[in-house]
């Protein structure tokens, strides 16, 4: 079971990808990441609800969202702020490059995940991930190099530096998730590391809005070009991507 939801994790980070091209086409990025983050926030409000005011009816489920208390939500806000500085700089990448630059980039993060883990938690690979490290590497030379065919230069495009800072915070956060699902329960953070985000989201729509409210009022305009759909199906795959990886960190530990 925690194997498929591996793979259904995966397979939905395909289409994530397409469908968050398509939710940034002629869209502001902060708007579009602030309605990605309001209905990722509804999707598990129902979770936190329920678990809070109806415990019997999700107890003893993988939907039960225990409560915690500061000790355990400071860990999820610094989850929050690792996350969404990861999405900031992937949406604007993923906004200003093309997709067959974008996917092979964001690829090389499970890599930056396993020498991560090497690094910090002291894990060893072997020989086949040696292997799959150094494809890695060389693939993303290769993709700098067919890059400039398309009038892309990997060492002065802010975009790629962009996409490159997004995975690296995208393995950070990985890391992080293992760290996590060694204490907490996985829906205890899906659910509220969605919530957190919201309002840290909220509170950079409101710095944005008052700063260029008397220079150009482009906020709302924006926000009500968003192609909703599409958000709505990033907002589901992202929210089910960490569900699966989440139940299986915290299967393995």
């Amino acid at each position: 079971m925690w194997l498929l939801l591996a793979f259904l994790s995966a397979t939905l980070l395909g289409f994530y990808d397409v469908f968050k091209k398509q939710s940034l086409k002629d869209n502001a990025v902060l708007p579009v990441l602030f309605l990605n983050t309001l209905f990722s926030s509804l999707i598990f409000l129902p979770f936190i609800l329920v678990s809070a005011f109806e415990p019997d009816l999700f107890g003893g489920t993988i939907f039960n969202v225990p409560v915690a208390g500061w000790e355990q939500h400071k860990y999820i806000i610094i989850k929050s702020f690792i996350v969404l500085s990861s999405w900031i700089f992937g949406y604007f990448g993923m906004k200003h490059l093309p997709i067959t630059i974008v996917g092979p980039i964001n690829a090389t993060r499970p890599v930056m995940v396993l020498v991560g883990a090497m690094l910090v938690f002291g894990e060893r690979l072997n020989l086949y991930q040696w292997i799959g490290v150094m494809l890695a590497v060389a693939s993303f030379f290769m993709l700098s190099r067919s890059g400039k065919k398309e009038g892309i230069d990997f060492k002065h495009n802010k975009w790629i530096l962009f996409i490159i800072l997004a995975a690296v915070m995208g393995a950070v956060s990985g890391l992080y998730d293992k760290f996590l699902m060694k204490q907490l329960n996985p829906m205890l953070v899906q659910s509220w590391y969605n919530v957190y985000q919201f309002f840290i989201m909220g509170t950079i729509m409101l710095v944005v809005f008052f700063d260029t409210v008397y220079k150009k009022f482009w906020i709302f305009p924006e926000i009500f070009r968003v192609e909703g759909c599409a958000v709505i199906i990033v907002s589901f795959s992202e929210g089910y991507m960490f569900f699966g990886k989440s139940f299986c960190f915290h299967r393995r530990f």
